[in-house]
Parts: structure tokens; C-alpha cells; sequence
């Protein structure tokens, strides 16, 4: 069974790097699966969160309504209501498969086998219960402005000295996501300070610096530096997710904390990706390869252009501020911290498709952090400031999700 449950999951289009899913934990196997279809899928970062937090919120509160152990997102009332297995199953598969039609035979394999792996019938009440949740979760995230995300953008005054252009062809990365309802938070009080002005010497040292260190010609980044930046060309969801799930994995949690573990991790992603994507398109501050393309533009003497200046990768498709990467990533590993502490005992490797073989090898949570902060410089996409403010909203978002939602229940079921 074993067997079949990791041919579905390379069916559906996992990379093999992730593909050795344990068929003995529920949560996991379909945390797992969810990955491979936002793969498969080809979703970027920003709905990728967004599909990863429906998928996680369901299986979380699936399991723990009938756990009791953590409240549960919807207002659900814990009961005896079937097997935790085969809720975490049920409310997976629905999500899943309502958010990924195409998808729908190699999701349906993979619950077959799945229930069969896990010694749970089709016909348990925990299945059902999973679905209805997942139902639930469905119903109050489809009018939450997703949809409608991606249209025509032309940033207010774009051409001045400061402003976002998009950059190649592509159309701009969903510029209505600035307006997606919130899952846990307040949009108002996590609203970014903007860009430095750009007289500012401080604009002056970002500019400098990663026209120095991002450029694909650079002489001065190093081997590493360049591997670095590689390695994190893949989403904050590719690459967090593999570090949740060793801790996971080897503090031997039981359904309950780890189906809470990936679902606060995940809420923080999608609710900083909002709050990102806010600041982008508020202040659509132009991207590195623009202004150093165009430096003598910026009005400081202590800025020099060069029209020749490119990356080290190919430059996304929507405004430099905030860092999206940044940002998303610290509230991740700050919902980790919340759960597992800075420093959680174990060392952590973390893997990543776009560099594979290049592992990272960290002791705290907080060095991945810091990390993706300096990756985004080597790449040429970010200024220093973008990552760094980024990382600051993104750990005030984790730790207001990590406080708000998710509790522990104070009286245990007897």
C-alpha cells in the first residue's frame, strides 16, 4: 500500500526530491499530496499559500473537532464523530479536489489508497465530517477576492524615477490580491512604512548593494552567495514545508498538533502574502534591474546608472516592496516558532528544487530568515530594505496568528 500511495503522489507531479511521504500518518501523507497539486498545478507563491491554508484549516479543525485538543477555526462543537484518520483524509481529498478539478482522478486514487493504507472504511463518519468542513472552509474563502486578483495594472506616474514597471511581457502578478479578505488579521494594523526616499543615503547603500551583489556578471558574490540566491528561487511553501515537517517528525507529534502545526504556519503565509501584496501595490516601488538601468534618474549623486545592468535571475513580475519571499517566510517560521521554539533541538535541512543537491543547514529558524534575506540581494529582485522590513511584518503576522487562532482547548475532553 505503501507502494501505491507513493505512485499517486509522483502521478500527481511531485517532485522526487519530496516524494517519500509516510502512509502512517494521515496528516502529513496529505499534507504531502497538497504540495504536489499546487505543483502540479504550476500556482505561484501567492495562491499557492492560499490553497495550502484551506487544505491545512480543514484537516486541523477535522481532526481536532473530534480530538478536542486545539479550537478549531470554524465554530464547531468536538464530538465522537468517527476516526481522526479518516477525517484528516475526507477533509483533504474535498479541498483538494474542488480546488484542483483537472486533478480529480489522481486525487481520487490517492484517497483509495489512502483509506485503505490507514484501515479506514469509506463509510466512517470521520470522512464525511472531514468533507463537510472542507465544504465550510470552501464556502467562506470563495468570495474572498481571489478570484477576481489578476487583471490589467499600470502603477499610477510609472516612468518617474521610483515606480514600478513591469519588467518583459508577462502581465503584473495579481494586483487585486492586496485586497483579499485576511484570514486571521487586521489589514490596518500590519501596513508597511514604504521605501526609503531616494535622496536618502539609505536608498544609496541599497542601490549600491545589489547592484553589486545582484548582478549576474557580479565579481564580487561568491560561489555560495550564488547558490544561495539559486536555492531560493522556490516558493516559501516548497521550501518551508519540507522544514515543518521534520519537526514534525521528530518531536513524534501525534494528528492533532501536527494537523495545528502545518495549518498556523500556513495561515500566517496566506495572511502575510496579503499584507504583502498590499504594501506592493500601494507603494509600486520600482525593482532593481529599473533603477539601476536608470540611476541618474533617482536625483542622488551617490547612485551611478548602468543601462546594461541585469539579475541573477529573471526579475518577477510585480513590485519590489515589500519582498514577497521575506515576508512570507518569516511569518512562517515565526508560526513555527510559536509551536516549536527558535532553536527546536534538532538540526534542520532544508532542500529546495531550483538547487537541488545544495542543501541548508540550519540550528534556529531564524537564520532561514535571515538567509532569504540576503538571497534576495544576491538574486537582484530586492534592496535591502524591502527584505528586511519584510521580515519584520511578516514575524509580527506569524506571532498574531500563533496568539489569535489555534488554542489549546483548557479542558480536556473526558
Amino acid at each position: 500500500m505503501r507502494r501505491q500511495i507513493y505512485a499517486v503522489v509522483v502521478l500527481m507531479g511531485l517532485p522526487l526530491w519530496a516524494s517519500q511521504a509516510s502512509a502512517e500518518d494521515a496528516v502529513l501523507e496529505w499534507n504531502q499530496l497538497a504540495v504536489a497539486a499546487t505543483v502540479t498545478a504550476a500556482q505561484s507563491s501567492i495562491p499557492q499559500a492560499r490553497t495550502m491554508a484551506i487544505v491545512q484549516v480543514s484537516v486541523h479543525d477535522a481532526v481536532n473537532a473530534i480530538t478536542c485538543q486545539y479550537k478549531t477555526y470554524l465554530a464547531i462543537t468536538c464530538g465522537d464523530w468517527g476516526s481522526p484518520e479518516g477525517a484528516a483524509i475526507g477533509a483533504a481529498h474535498r479541498a483538494l479536489a474542488r480546488l484542483f478539478p483537472t486533478q480529480a482522478a489522481a486525487l481520487s486514487a490517492a484517497r483509495a489508497a489512502s483509506l485503505t493504507a490507514h484501515g479506514v472504511a469509506a463509510s466512517d463518519p470521520g470522512v464525511a465530517l472531514g468533507e463537510a468542513i472542507a465544504d465550510m472552509v470552501l464556502a467562506i474563502r470563495s468570495n474572498d477576492g481571489s478570484a477576481q486578483a489578476q487583471f490589467p495594472y499600470m502603477a499610477p506616474n510609472a516612468g518617474e524615477p521610483g515606480v514600478w514597471v513591469a519588467v518583459g511581457p508577462a502581465p503584473p502578478g495579481t494586483p487585486g490580491w492586496k485586497d483579499v479578505t485576511p484570514w486571521v488579521i487586521d489589514l490596518s494594523h500590519f501596513q508597511a512604512d514604504g521605501p526609503p526616499p531616494l535622496y536618502s543615503k539609505r536608498w544609496a547603500r541599497d542601490y549600491n548593494e545589489v547592484k553589486e551583489l545582484g548582478s549576474l556578471t557580479s565579481a564580487t558574490r561568491t560561489d555560495e552567495q550564488t547558490q544561495i540566491a539559486r536555492f531560493w528561487l522556490a516558493s516559501s511553501t516548497v521550501i518551508w514545508n519540507t522544514v515543518a515537517r521534520q519537526l514534525i517528525q521528530a518531536r513524534d507529534m501525534d494528528s492533532s498538533a501536527a494537523a495545528r502545526a502545518l495549518a498556523l504556519m500556513y495561515l500566517a503565509a496566506a495572511d502575510a502574502g496579503i499584507a504583502c501584496w498590499n504594501a506592493k501595490y500601494t507603494f509600486n516601488f520600482w525593482r532593481p534591474i529599473t533603477a539601476i538601468q536608470n540611476g541618474e534618474t533617482d536625483g542622488n549623486p551617490r547612485t551611478d546608472a548602468d543601462p546594461a545592468w541585469a539579475p541573477l535571475a529573471a526579475t518577477p513580475q510585480h513590485p519590489e516592496y515589500l519582498s514577497g519571499h521575506s515576508t512570507i517566510s518569516s511569518a512562517m517560521a515565526t508560526a513555527l516558532k510559536a509551536v516549536f521554539g527558535d532553536e527546536p533541538g534538532v538540526s534542520i535541512v532544508a532542500t529546495s528544487p531550483t538547487n537541488a543537491g545544495f542543501e541548508r543547514h540550519w540550528d534556529r529558524l531564524s537564520e532561514g530568515v535571515e538567509e532569504v534575506i540576503e538571497a534576495r540581494i544576491y538574486s537582484g529582485f530586492h534592496f535591502r530594505t524591502s527584505d528586511e522590513e519584510g521580515a519584520a511584518l511578516g514575524r509580527k503576522i506569524g506571532r498574531a496568528v500563533a496568539l489569535r487562532t489555534l488554542r489549546p482547548r483548557h479542558v480536556p475532553r473526558d
